[in-house]
């Protein structure tokens, strides 16, 4: 027989649904530890990968031609794994933030010479030229717009990044900003020309993802960068508007670029 100044153990079940009452799950939460786990192990990975390179590039003496190039490959190749690491880390981070927009005066043509700054070296590791930045002002209006200060740099520097992975070993990636008077555009080159099917077929996936278009049943559609998944949703945050753009159209190809319309004064 139970003392009866023994205290009565909780209930293990809610009478009412008669399930267990469990704490509520933060699934964003839980991703972003998934993630950041991940991340941990693929940077153990890479440091093994990296301790196994320098001990092969001591222990010969002078490499013949074939093994320097793998071992400058190695070297590469580390590097941009951990550089997309890093954009996965941020891109989760940003996603599950759910503070509301800090609308602050932003001058893009600084902003977006800061990101160009901050990926210069990334495209140097790949090969790739980031061209001057072009500034257009017909009106001579200036370039300043109501930017989030949270999403806006974020947003530039991860277009840059995936336009820098799509970019060719030797080719390069040219940056406009064209101001209107309700808006400021940011325009970046995508790919070097391509044949005019090529080039008709990646603006209208561009396009459709922009779009959030969704695929016709029985087809997937194609996949997209990590930078392009997580612009997509910057760009939507900010209020502006992503679209893709052919320019410097000649008989035989067509140049893909993706613009980025930033109003100058947020939306309601």
């Amino acid at each position: 027989m139970a003392d009866a100044s023994s205290p009565t153990p909780p209930p293990l079940h809610d009478g009412a649904a008669g399930s267990l009452a469990l704490p509520p799950v933060r699934s964003i939460a839980e991703v972003a530890a998934l993630i950041e786990q991940a991340s941990h192990d693929l940077r153990s990975s890479l440091n093994a990968i990296q301790s196994w390179g320098y001990v092969l590039d001591r222990s010969i003496d002078t490499p013949a031609a074939p093994a320097q190039r793998a071992l400058d490959g190695i070297r590469s190749g580390m590097q941009q794994q951990v550089a997309l690491i890093e954009e996965m880390e941020e891109a989760v981070r940003l996603l599950a933030d759910e503070r509301k927009p800090e609308w602050e005066t932003t001058d893009l043509r600084a902003a977006a010479e800061e990101a160009m700054a901050d990926k210069r070296a990334a495209a140097e590791a790949r090969g790739v030229t980031v061209a001057p930045l072009e500034c257009k002002s017909p009106s001579g209006q200036d370039f300043c717009v109501q930017g989030d200060g949270l999403r806006l740099a974020p947003l530039l520097r991860h277009l840059l990044i995936h336009c820098i992975w799509r970019a060719p070993t030797g080719g390069s990636v040219r940056v406009h900003l064209v101001a209107e008077a309700d808006y400021v555009k940011f325009r970046i080159s995508e790919s070097p020309p391509l044949d005019r099917s090529r080039g008709a077929s990646r603006l209208a996936v561009l396009t459709d993802f922009f779009g959030r278009g969704v695929a016709e049943a029985g087809t997937h559609s194609p996949r997209q960068s990590t930078a392009l998944l997580l612009t997509r949703r910057m760009v939507e945050l900010q209020g502006a508007q992503l679209t893709a753009e052919n320019d410097n159209c000649d008989a035989d190809n067509v140049s893909v670029c993706i613009a980025v319309r930033i109003p100058r004064q947020p939306a309601a």
